[in-house]
């Protein structure tokens, strides 16, 4: 048997799904409109009084001016704080050779010894000429004082004849004689006062050359400059030297002070804006060894090399041992300082 149910059934259930379906959308919808209004709310609310904010987090902060140090590697040469090359000024034979190559030597010590025959004679003769002149200054003295005496006898007796003159005692033939007299005494007692002036640069001409020759007999001695260590020697007894202010000969000694060392290093441009006298400096040697020994710089050239581009360095460091030898080759480290530069202004 079959069972007919009647057509309004399935619009009854179709309305009941979709009352259903509109009231979960209205329940959705109010649970929304409630959240939003929530969220808004309590960001923009006022603090209660007397509550307590949380601090905001700090913020990073970049600041040029705490840049870092930065390290440079740059090779170096190791030169004696003192190089110098010792020549003759007065040509001559070598008759004493007292050092050699490694001798270490003090201020003032005599290296060498020329003999110059003919200058010693120059010397000799310009003493003599001292001697002469000094003779003619004291003739010339011993002259004026004479002349001084007969000016002094003549002026008295211009005064007698004038005063016999004055009593008709004289003649007016013999007043004119003294007067005459006592003019021409005058003028030769100025006369004696120029010999004595022109002895006395007489006298001064000759011992200027006498200190000039010499002079020049000191210059036959090749001594030492500073305290130091003779590092070549290109001269022996009996060698003929050529004085070196006419033409450049080569040198008779090498000398150099070792007991301090300069260390040579050009900085790149980069970084040279970045050195300063008293940066740290560790300078490291080649060899089996690689010693590093740490110093400072001790001053910079503040210039650039336009060649290169380079900026020299150079740092002091002390020797007593004389380990750092000079033209060794090393490696410096260097810490530029951080370049607090300010822009040009327009």
């Amino acid at each position: 048997m079959t069972t007919h149910f009647p057509l309004r059934i399935f619009p009854i259930a179709r309305k009941r799904r979709h009352k259903q379906t509109a009231l979960a959308v209205a329940i959705a919808a109010s649970c929304i409109a409630s959240l939003v209004p929530i969220s808004v709310s309590s960001a923009q609310a006022p603090p209660a009084p007397g509550a307590t904010q949380p601090a905001p987090a700090p913020k990073a902060k970049s600041d040029d001016k705490s840049q870092q140090f930065a390290t440079v590697v740059v090779p170096a040469t190791i030169q004696a704080f003192f190089v110098t090359d010792l020549y003759a000024k007065d040509s001559g034979y070598v008759s004493q050779v007292n050092n050699d190559i490694g001798d270490h030597v003090k201020i003032g010590q005599v290296l060498a010894v020329i003999e110059d025959p003919e200058l010693q004679a120059q010397s000799d003769r310009a003493q003599a000429a001292v001697q002469q002149t000094k003779a003619a200054l004291e003739v010339a003295q011993r002259q004026l004082a004479g002349m001084q005496v007969d000016l002094t006898l003549q002026q008295v007796t211009l005064k007698r004849q004038k005063e016999l003159f004055a009593g008709k005692a004289s003649t007016a033939q013999t007043l004119d004689e003294a007067q005459a007299k006592q003019g021409v005494s005058s003028a030769n007692v100025e006369t004696g006062k120029a010999k004595i002036t022109s002895a006395g640069a007489d006298l001064q001409a000759a011992k200027a050359e006498a200190e000039r020759l010499q002079a020049l007999l000191q210059y036959d001695k090749i001594v030492a400059p500073f305290d130091g260590v003779v590092t070549r020697r290109l001269v022996n007894s009996g060698d003929l030297v050529q004085a070196a202010t006419s033409t450049r000969t080569a040198p008779l000694f090498s000398l150099q002070k070792l007991d301090t060392v300069r260390v040579f290093a050009d900085v790149p441009e980069a970084s040279a804006a970045g050195m300063r006298p008293g940066l740290p400096a560790d300078v490291k040697l080649y060899g089996p060894a690689a010693v590093t020994v740490h110093g400072t710089v001790t001053r910079i050239a503040t210039a650039l090399d336009p060649a290169t581009r380079t900026m020299r360095v150079e740092i002091d460091l002390p020797n007593p041992d004389e380990k750092l030898l000079p033209g060794m080759y090393a490696q410096v480290t260097l810490r530029t300082a951080p370049q607090l530069m300010d822009p040009p202004k327009p």
